[in-house]
């Protein structure tokens, strides 16, 4: 197939923008080590801290022991890890809520489902910050295009169902040693069932978007070391266990939600 010349200019010049941008935008490093900060990068910094600390820097709104970059992982910059440079997709509609979401809203569901909190409300100082690391980390993307290592990858049909007897088997003998037996975590590693995990209303509580993270990033440091078939498994055994109860199906949380939105 011939390409056009048009097109390599295009492709060539917006790769070049890209890095551009990049170069002239400075690393969360350098931004640590500055005495003072604008507005902007300020809040930059401490939605990276936030990311990275969550149980300290936004205990008020979590109602679990996760850290945001437990799923979100390198601080939200590993593609196929939920990264977060997607600033340039919003706003746009999702089933979940049946909302056109902006930023701003999908960082408060993240509060209620994956950090089984309360969700903050839209001026909170934490939701702010985010947007803004989420923005700086989305400079040089386009707009509206949905990034490279977005989310995580879709798994393709094995031919079987995801079996949970062979999911507890895998978790034993693959997962168990940093997030426990009994699910409930170690010594800075996340639970991944019980009372201090995600609730059921969580994006990871979903069969096939657990897997497809479990495939692409576990064994942490070995990720795409499981068949898909296994990930599948371990992601079933996973939405079998015992975590909090989806905030959506309670009567009070819904009206609480109405009152501060």
């Amino acid at each position: 197939m011939k390409i056009s010349p048009v097109f390599l200019l295009v492709g060539l010049s917006f790769a070049l923008a890209t890095a551009h941008a990049q170069q002239n935008q400075p690393s969360i490093e350098q931004l640590l080590q500055e005495p003072f900060l604008d507005d902007y990068y300020s809040n930059v910094v401490y939605g990276y801290e936030i990311t990275t600390n969550t149980q300290d820097n936004a205990s008020r709104y979590v109602g679990n022991s996760l850290q945001c970059s437990n799923c979100h992982l390198q601080a939200g910059t590993q593609p196929d890890a939920l990264p977060l440079n997607v600033a340039g997709m919003y706003p746009k509609w999702r089933a979940k809520n049946g909302k056109r979401n902006g930023i701003g809203l999908r960082i408060r569901e993240c509060f209620l489902y994956s950090m089984d909190g309360i969700m903050p409300p839209e001026d909170a100082p934490e939701v702010l910050a985010l947007s803004a690391y989420v923005t700086y980390l989305s400079q040089g993307q386009v707009m509206g295009a949905e990034p490279p290592g977005r989310g995580v990858p879709t798994l393709p049909d094995t031919g079987y169902d995801p079996n949970p007897a062979n999911g507890r088997a895998v978790y034993l003998e693959q997962c168990s040693s940093c997030h426990g037996e009994r699910g409930g975590g170690t010594a800075g590693m996340p639970p991944v069932w019980g009372l201090n995990a995600y609730n059921k209303g969580a994006g990871m509580n979903d069969i096939q978007q657990a897997a497809g993270f479990i495939w692409a990033n576990m064994p942490l440091g070995n990720g795409k070391s499981l068949t898909h078939q296994q990930a599948l498994d371990v992601s079933a055994y996973l939405n079998l266990q015992v975590r909090p109860a989806d905030p959506r199906d309670s009567k009070f949380l819904k009206l609480l939600e109405q009152l501060i939105n």
